[in-house]
């Protein structure tokens, strides 16, 4: 049981190394692609599981019988989706917005913008 805390630690140890080396960053460039960096690496995963630990509450509900009037869990009450592809799209749908967070982060620190090709790289001819 000490190893769990131990991990948890460690694991919140990284996630403030993280942070402050992304805000340290920004801090200097004023670049909002580490924003949104932030947002995809730190600020989506921790919301994530705050939002699976209440979807494992609905979906317990749902296993038991007990009545959930809340859209998306109300449709496998309906019998319009099963439990487990409920699961599925949940999951789904939160790896969704977290590649979009990073997608937006690369494309951002990228400074890709629309209609203009990228400069390549210029090596110094000394």
């Amino acid at each position: 049981m000490v190893s769990v805390y131990i991990l948890a630690g460690l694991t919140l140890l990284c996630y403030v190394a993280i942070v402050a080396l992304l805000a340290r960053q920004y801090f200097r460039t004023r670049d909002i692609g580490l924003i949104w960096l932030a947002a995809a690496v730190v600020v989506w995963p921790l919301v994530s599981r705050m939002l699976q630990a209440g979807e494992n509450i609905f979906i317990d509900r749902l296993v038991r019988h007990q009545p959930v009037d809340l859209f998306p869990f109300s449709l496998v009450a309906s019998g319009q989706l099963t439990v487990g592809s409920l699961v599925i799209l949940l999951s789904y749908t939160q790896q969704l917005i977290g590649v979009a967070f990073l997608l937006i982060a690369i494309l951002y620190l990228s400074k890709m913008k629309i209609g203009r090709n990228p400069e390549p790289y210029q090596s110094d001819p000394n």
